[in-house]
């Protein structure tokens, strides 16, 4: 899928994509970093040599929908997508946006929207999306974002549960255009 306004790809990840993914997701936990604390290890990394192995991969079935995202034919984020609920896991099925990176060079160009809302698009129904309570800039971009998307039509809660703890935006996605 092509965005002539931001010429951009989005690519569904493979397992061929894990040295992307893994280098993706080492910039992004380094993002995280202070808001979860985490160090890098003995060799310098946030992700063990493991990291999408797999065992892991095939662990998560069909209910995962990992994507990357390219801009003018350079990596730019990852997205997974996955099933299950963070407000009430083992109860409710929702498609959950379960990671989501842009790289700071495209930050702030609508990127990210575009990005988010193609997903969307391409999975209609029920949707959550989380945020860890200190990760300010994630809320207000999450609610910009699905305020936008859907018009206002979407409830905001806070999940504290083993699943999740923090915000939880919940919200059903139209069809795809």
């Amino acid at each position: 899928m092509w965005s002539e306004a931001h010429n951009a790809l989005i690519l569904p990840a493979t397992r061929q994509h894990r040295p992307v993914l893994r280098a993706l997701f080492e910039l992004y936990a380094h993002d995280f970093s202070p808001l979860t604390g985490a160090d890098v290890d003995e060799a310098g990394h946030f992700t063990s040599e493991d990291f999408l192995s797999d065992a892991w991969w095939d662990a998560q079935g069909e209910d995962f929908h990992p994507f990357l995202l390219r801009v003018n034919g350079h990596w730019a984020g990852f997205a997974w997508v996955m099933v299950g609920s963070y407000v009430a896991p083992g109860r409710a099925r929702s498609w959950l946006m379960e990671e989501f990176f842009i790289l700071r060079k495209y930050r702030r160009r609508g990127l990210g929207t575009w990005f988010a809302c193609a997903l969307f698009d391409r999975f209609p129904g029920p949707w959550e999306v989380g945020q860890l309570d200190d990760n300010h800039a994630a809320r207000a971009f999450w609610r910009r974002v699905i305020g936008r998307y859907t018009g206002g039509r979407y409830q905001e809660l806070r999940a504290d549960n083993a699943r999740w703890q923090g915000t939880v935006q919940r919200f059903v996605s139209r069809p795809s255009r």
